[in-house]
């Protein structure tokens, strides 16, 4: 994972955090907002999918990355994650939309270990195939 690009300091409800994403087999950048009624609605099939991925091994990593237009609705919106995010306002918010040409939300982008794209958006993946998607994502980020 390109780390000096995203970094190792995140927050998540508990406050600042440091994670190695190298020591991930997977990384996912979740693109979304609590104004945004998909994410709502996507929000608690992705903390599903993330706890049952990670029930026996912590192998997948989300990052969030906020459309938040206040603080406030950042860190309550914060609360319903089980994992990181980029905290609010932080500058690499907007150089990841712009690096992954983000054009709509929610977005679930799966990273390779370089930060190229392994898949634009699981977002169907996630809803289709379950926990399966992980299994998808794990041989899309391991192919060149």
């Amino acid at each position: 994972m390109d780390n000096n690009f995203f970094g190792d300091t995140f927050i998540n409800k508990n406050g600042p955090c440091k994670i190695k994403l190298s020591d991930m087999k997977v990384v996912v950048l979740y693109f979304c907002a609590s104004w945004c009624p998909p994410c709502v609605n996507f929000t608690p099939t992705l903390v599903e999918f993330y706890n049952d991925v990670n029930l026996e091994t912590k192998q997948l990593e989300i990052i969030w990355v906020s459309y938040e237009e206040s603080e406030s609705q950042f860190k309550k919106y914060l609360e319903e994650m089980p994992w990181p995010a980029i905290p609010y306002n932080d500058k690499r918010i907007q150089q990841l939309i712009d690096k992954y040409e983000i054009k709509g939300i929610p977005t679930v982008t799966v990273l390779r270990k370089n930060g190229d794209i392994a898949k634009k958006n699981g977002k169907q993946d996630v809803i289709k195939e379950g926990e399966g998607a992980y299994n998808l994502w794990e041989q899309l980020v391991n192919s060149e």
